[in-house]
């Protein structure tokens, strides 16, 4: 118990050094990538030290979800309805272009068809992860250091790109809600400011505020894809939608949860990894860089045909994880209903898309090692 404790304290503080030093170089989300990249690290350089339970990490995208959702309106559900053929053709779009870059890889570094494609959609690191397990052949490993790299690329690239290159300006990164870790008395301001929001805190909205973290449950318990995400997100953002007044979450919780999440994310990557192969590591980074490129190509052309910035575009085709896209349009005030829209419109085909074609591959390379 007493080690328990020490690991624990252990990466909280040195979580915590890493969002410090961010927020003094005033880089963007600092308080989600700075502990990230700390703890990657840290796992990189004395593994198996750092110890940073499940439980946080969903207290922190219970948070961020809770964020985003009342974020939402009636425009947000106009727009999923408008939009969803667009949705899906971009969402099929990408998995096209992941798995031909998944077939690249495969050839280049002499890997099962299956194990590539698995590792490089877009459809989350411990969602590939379980899949890949239930795959003959599929390798758990070649799957999880793919997708560490393009969680890497995308977790820095997107947010540096979209507030330095897209945004134009760096008065937003310091608004990031990472003065969260701030003077107690802050703290309270922001909780008082946050209580006389959109709504009060009437014995409904305590009611439906103890049901979110239920949501979060309840959809893991359904096996939804990013379920600690996507529960709270919908249950929070349907009833916004429906015209429900959700109160402001406070600052220091904001990024308190960014802290939590960021951490969470840098304790699950695994960097000696993508170190110590030598040959599939270099290649997966590269894959991931292509189609970030791709990314920013692709907005900028749709920024010029629609009235829809190129930021926003930007993130939302941007091949990362439902949650970090998100807590980065959240930061720097990017359309959120579009974003969200169109990551969790990909997210959804991807993973249903992934199964199938995945089964193909792996039948296909069954029968021909036993022809």
């Amino acid at each position: 118990m007493p080690d328990t404790i020490g690991r624990l304290a252990a990466t909280a503080g040195i979580g915590l050094c890493g969002g410090a030093l961010f927020q003094l170089l005033h880089l963007p989300l600092a308080w989600m990538l700075g502990p990230a990249l700390a703890l990657m690290v840290l796992n990189a350089v004395r593994p198996g030290l750092a110890l940073w339970p499940r439980l946080c990490g969903d207290f922190g995208i219970l948070v961020i979800a809770y964020s985003l959702g009342r974020r939402m309106d009636g425009e947000t559900g106009r727009l999923m309805l408008e939009q969803l053929p667009w949705m899906v053709l971009a969402a099929v779009f990408w998995f096209v272009l992941c798995l031909l870059a998944g077939l690249a890889i495969a050839r280049r570094a002499q890997v099962d068809r299956t194990s590539a494609l698995l590792g490089s959609v877009p459809g989350g690191l411990a969602q590939m992860v379980y899949m890949a397990e239930q795959f003959k052949g599929a390798d758990v490993g070649t799957v999880a250091l793919i997708q560490t790299a393009r969680l890497i690329v995308v977790l820095y690239a997107v947010p540096l790109l979209a507030a330095h290159a897209l945004l134009g300006h760096r008065a937003v990164v310091d608004s990031d809600g990472a003065a969260g870790v701030t003077a107690a008395a802050s703290g309270v301001a922001s909780i008082a400011d946050g209580a006389a929001g959109s709504a009060a805190f009437g014995w409904g909205t305590w009611a439906l505020l103890a049901l979110v973290p239920v949501s979060s449950w309840l959809a893991r318990r359904l096996r939804l894809p990013a379920g600690e995400l996507l529960g709270p997100l919908l249950f929070v953002g349907g009833l916004a939608i429906a015209g429900w007044g959700w109160p402001q979450a406070p600052e220091p919780l904001v990024g308190a949860g960014q802290w939590l999440f960021g951490s969470y994310l840098g304790n699950r990557v695994r960097l000696r990894l993508l170190l110590e192969n030598k040959r599939l590591g270099p290649l997966a980074v590269l894959t991931s860089l292509l189609l970030m490129a791709v990314t920013v190509l692709l907005a900028w052309g749709l920024a010029q045909l629609t009235p829809i910035s190129m930021l926003t575009w930007f993130l939302s085709l941007a091949p990362g994880g439902l949650g970090e896209v998100s807590v980065t349009a959240l930061a720097l005030d990017a359309d959120l209903s579009h974003v969200t829209a169109y990551q969790m419109a990909r997210l959804l085909v991807v993973l249903l898309l992934a199964k199938a074609v995945a089964a193909r591959l792996a039948a296909r390379e069954r029968s021909a090692d036993g022809g």
